[in-house]
């Protein structure tokens, strides 16, 4: 064989091997290059989760009231207040120490001198004096402490009772919207899924394509109303956790979806049997009643102050000059009110007398007020409420299914469809902005009236007990330096 035919053969056999390699080379690097996509997709899924997933918890109305009692720096700085009173109770209840004097009497120069030494001494006079208030002065200051302190507790539960209906109204906020967002979720389904029917039935011929642009900017107008209902969503649950004092790192919060129900005793009872509950059990009105009280004590302090303190004393004497070396003595000592009578401060107790008087009647004046407008705004709010559930929810829902029946149909066009859908978007939307405003409107109501208010400093002992599913062992918890 020649050497050209030889080469010639040698390069068939080659190019045959490489056509018999190359499918499997082809199929080895496409496993390889999957393979390594895979790789990197779960490496990068591995990598975002973490941060991605954030981790949250649902929270009902009495623990988020809870958890404000535990946070809250404004209560903790307004319990400071009762410590403050109650350390003025111990002042004003003190006793006067007894004073102690020790007195050396007879001093001559020549009494230390070396030729005086046989002389007696210089007489030693140790004295002892108390002061004794007389006509019930301390009984009437500790009585008036006592009072003050009960009048900051008081005051300290009528900023709890305030704040508590800030904490509320911001609950109902974030309940709101998440109903919002639900809406606007299945509003948002729905048109995607006429839109995945409709470019079926344009793909049969059943439709114009006109109806299905319609409905796709429709989706698109649901998409923007989604975005909107979570941005107001994230305002929300921003506006509770700043609220409830949380740090800046915090977990996504939800409220639990239940309405508060009214309570019998006093959703039922009359305008006037509320005001006078209000009247009775606000703690604005009866810190104003244990003010008075107070101004009267002290009223009564300043008009027996003109009773003069007696001063007793008694000593004893060493005086080896006298006939008798030993001897011991009693004092009494009173001041004489001839030229002041304590007038002015009988005048400026009278005047803060007056004033808490004046003050009572204000608040008297002010509840009254405030419980027959959040009286008329719960039983307007309410009936709204009662119309929307008791005639509109149930039919609502059942007309949006056969409107949109009866378009998949042909029987109806595309219009009456789209009506149908904003219809109930509307009506739903209105339907929980009037649940909430019922809510809020019940929050009023229990503020007005004065909803009983545990008391602000035993609160994180009482929010252990009564609390103990909260769950303060999450990790949020522990981490939170705000809840150190």
């Amino acid at each position: 064989m020649s050497p050209g035919v030889q080469v010639d053969c040698e390069r068939v056999d080659v190019l045959n091997l490489l056509s018999n390699v190359l499918p499997v080379v082809r199929i080895v690097l496409g496993i390889m290059l999957f393979s390594s996509i895979s790789a990197m997709l779960h490496a990068a899924s591995f990598t975002v989760q973490p941060e991605s997933a954030k981790e949250g918890f649902s929270i009902t109305e009495q623990q988020a009231i809870a958890l404000f009692y535990q946070r809250n720096l404004h209560l903790i700085a307004a319990s400071l207040n009762i410590d403050n009173a109650e350390a003025q109770e111990i002042i004003a209840g003190a006793i006067p120490n007894p004073v102690f004097s020790f007195t050396l009497q007879e001093l001559t120069p020549k009494a230390f001198a070396r030729e005086s030494r046989h002389l007696a001494v210089p007489a030693q006079v140790p004295q002892i004096q108390q002061l004794i208030e007389t006509a019930g002065k301390r009984r009437l200051r500790i009585e008036s402490s006592e009072l003050a302190t009960e009048a900051v507790n008081f005051d300290v539960q009528d900023v709890a009772r305030l704040l508590t209906n800030a904490v509320r109204h911001n609950f109902y906020n974030l309940l709101l919207a998440q109903k919002t967002v639900s809406v606007a979720n299945n509003n948002l389904e729905h048109y995607l899924e006429l839109v995945r029917v409709n470019e079926i039935r344009l793909k049969a011929g059943d439709i114009p394509p006109m109806e299905v642009v319609r409905i796709e900017v429709e989706s698109i107008k649901a998409q923007a109303d989604r975005d909107r209902a979570q941005a107001e969503l994230n305002q929300a649950q921003a506006d509770l956790l700043l609220l409830l004092g949380w740090p800046e790192d915090s977990p996504e919060i939800s409220a639990v979806e239940a309405w508060p129900e009214a309570i019998p005793e006093i959703a039922m009872i009359g305008q006037e049997e509320l005001v006078r509950g209000a009247l009775d059990r606000r703690p604005d009105m009866r810190a104003a009643r244990v003010r008075i009280a107070q101004a009267r004590k002290m009223l009564t302090l300043a008009q027996r102050q003109i009773i003069p303190d007696v001063t007793i004393s008694a000593f004893y004497a060493r005086d080896q000059g006298n006939q008798f070396a030993n001897t011991g003595g009693v004092g009494i000592s009173v001041p004489i009110p001839l030229f002041y009578q304590q007038k002015g401060e009988i005048s400026q107790a009278r005047v803060g007398l007056n004033s808490s008087e004046l003050a009572l009647r204000q608040i008297e004046q002010s509840v009254r007020t405030e419980v027959m407008k959040a009286a008329a705004a719960w039983r307007s709010a309410d009936t709204i409420a009662r119309r929307f559930e008791a005639s509109v929810t149930g039919k609502v829902e059942v007309l949006r299914k056969s409107q949109e029946t009866a378009y998949r149909k042909g029987a109806v066009g595309v219009l009456e469809l789209i009506d149908s859908q904003r219809s109930y978007r509307a009506i739903m939307l209105d339907y929980y902005t009037a649940l909430a405003n019922r809510s809020k409107a019940w929050a009023d109501l229990l503020m007005a009236y004065g909803e009983e208010v545990k008391e602000v400093r035993n609160s994180p002992r009482y929010l252990t007990d009564q609390f103990a599913q909260f769950p303060e062992d999450r990790p949020e918890f522990r981490q939170a330096p705000g809840n150190q």
